[in-house]
């Protein structure tokens, strides 16, 4: 049985994040943890929470050539090995590292390789190459949504759920608004509509800000739980939008119960997704949830049964969406239950683990097929 070392960035936020936290934790509880290594790639809030694990964790730092240097000495101290990495540049990092020694390696696809870099020009036309040329070097890869395998360059593609593995909530709905509505400073009987994500042009959340000035509901408050690059932009265009006293950019949040008890509408106006893991969360929290009509968010909201779809990038769709489910208790409740009764119960942490394993035993059978990996020394 080969080791598997999970390779993350230790700084990773969002759905990745939670993804490779829940992994760790499932592991302990259903699995094999001497099977496991975690792997961080400096430090930050991932790193932190994987550290309150029983998983083995380790450290390693410093730039490219630092990192795949110690990339490659981890990996010896292990006879047989696969390497598993999370994300375009551990991904990258992977392929350098291991293509020397020949150590077989895969990789989880959380999102559309293509859209990863939108915030930055010039990473738009440099590393979206860089990461499909990895992808090249893998020895198979795992998707958290089907779509994604149309546009990868491996034979061998395997699923995976993302998995939910929440606290409950602290506090009532009613008090979680109340809580949020005071640290707001507005009125009692404003509607709370957000949204958990960070801010790249990929998540469309220009588009949602120009919806809060459309909306018919004018007590409506738009909480936007994230941060990014594209913050000082989104900032203006609430002015721009006159609606920048009802939206409130509340930052990275240490602990998300309270701000799903708040809200009432999750909304997700995405131009891609895998599957997700804030409409995983809102729903699991008894949020109603309102996403972009594209294959990732088609499939989590089983087509419109477990949430409203929006098209893409359509402000007035988008805010009539939106007024029809603040205005309507029934309809809210309608998608909230058929999201626990329908979605929730396929994604389960120990039906992550079970299709990892799966996938790390058709990767297996490739690699003793294939004759090419070296055992390390």
């Amino acid at each position: 049985m080969r080791t598997v070392f999970v390779f993350f960035a230790g700084n990773e936020r969002g759905g990745a994040a939670a993804h490779i936290h829940t992994l760790a934790r499932t592991v302990v509880r259903f699995g094999n943890p001497s099977r496991y290594r975690f792997v961080s790639l400096g430090s930050g809030p991932l790193a932190d929470a994987i550290a309150t694990t029983d998983v083995r964790l380790h450290k390693i730092e410093g730039g490219t050539l630092a990192a795949v240097s110690q990339l490659r000495q981890l990996l010896q101290t292990e006879r047989e090995v696969l390497l598993h990495a999370h994300g375009p540049r551990m991904n990258i990092l992977a392929a350098l590292a291991t293509r020397r020694r020949r150590v077989p390696w895969t990789s989880t696809i959380h999102s559309h390789p293509a859209y990863d870099f939108l915030g930055s020009s010039l990473k738009s036309r440099i590393y979206p190459k860089l990461h499909m040329w990895s992808l090249k070097q893998a020895m198979g890869l795992f998707i958290v949504q089907s779509s994604l395998a149309e546009v990868l360059p491996t034979r061998t593609v395997l699923d995976v759920p993302n998995a939910v593995d929440l606290p409950p909530l602290p506090r009532g709905r009613a008090e979680c608004a109340a809580l949020w509505r005071d640290r707001l400073g507005i009125e009692q009987d404003a509607r709370l509509v957000g949204v958990a994500a960070r801010f790249d042009p990929v998540k469309n959340l220009d588009v949602l800000i120009r919806a809060m000035a459309h909306l018919q509901t004018q007590n409506a408050h738009l909480l936007l739980a994230g941060d990014g690059e594209m913050r000082p932009t989104l900032e203006q265009l609430a002015v721009q939008e006159g609606v920048a006293n009802r939206v409130h950019f509340l930052g990275f949040l240490n602990g998300m119960a309270d701000f799903y008890g708040a809200i009432e509408i999750h909304v997700l106006p995405s131009k891609s997704e895998g599957t997700p893991f804030c409409v995983l969360e809102a729903g699991t929290y008894g949020v109603a949830n309102i996403g972009s009509d594209i294959p990732g968010l088609r499939a989590l909201l089983q087509d419109g049964r477990a949430g409203v779809l929006a098209p893409v990038g359509d402000v007035g769709a988008l805010a009539k969406d939106i007024d029809i489910l603040l205005q309507n208790e029934a309809e809210r409740a309608k998608y909230v239950d058929a999201f626990s009764q329908r979605v929730l119960p396929d994604f389960a942490p120990q039906k992550m683990l079970e299709a990892y394993e799966r996938g790390y035993t058709v990767l297996e059978e490739d690699i003793l097929r294939s004759r090419q990996f070296t055992r390390s020394s």
